[in-house]
């Protein structure tokens, strides 16, 4: 019975320190695309989780990490919002979705591009004119 509970304490403790490795992996590429685009800073104004704006104060993006995975909140098109909350993953985001803000799910490589492509378009949303078109160069 013991050597089982060992086992299961063993598994556990590996799932555990798997997810934390795939949840710093993800918010690690997240941090780095949104850092990427011209006049970007991270800032923590909610607690301990980034938010990332552009120009003189204008938020693009925001991510947080829970147990369910990394959850991501930006600004689409209404026609790319609507195409997006077809996706199991993905809602309208709380305080602010009626603004056009929704807030994805990233568990996996599928959803994890979604979401940095969006991020790509929900800076183009937020930055100044003159910026806007560093969201698609490579």
């Amino acid at each position: 019975m013991r050597a089982r509970r060992e086992q299961t304490l063993s598994t556990w403790r590996t799932t555990c320190d798997n997810r934390s490795v795939r949840t710093a992996t993800i918010m690690n590429r997240i941090r780095k695309l949104a850092l990427s685009f011209p006049k970007t800073r991270e800032d923590h104004p909610w607690g301990d989780f980034p938010v990332f704006k552009v120009g003189d104060n204008s938020m693009f993006a925001m991510a947080y990490a829970d147990e369910d995975g990394v959850h991501v909140t930006l600004k689409l098109t209404p026609e790319e919002r609507e195409v997006a909350l077809l996706l199991p993953w993905v809602s309208v985001a709380r305080y602010v979705g009626r603004y056009g803000w929704v807030t994805a799910q990233v568990t996996d490589a599928e959803s994890l591009e979604n979401v940095l492509e969006w991020m790509r378009e929900s800076y183009y949303l937020k930055a100044p004119a003159k910026l806007r078109d560093a969201a698609f160069s490579d």
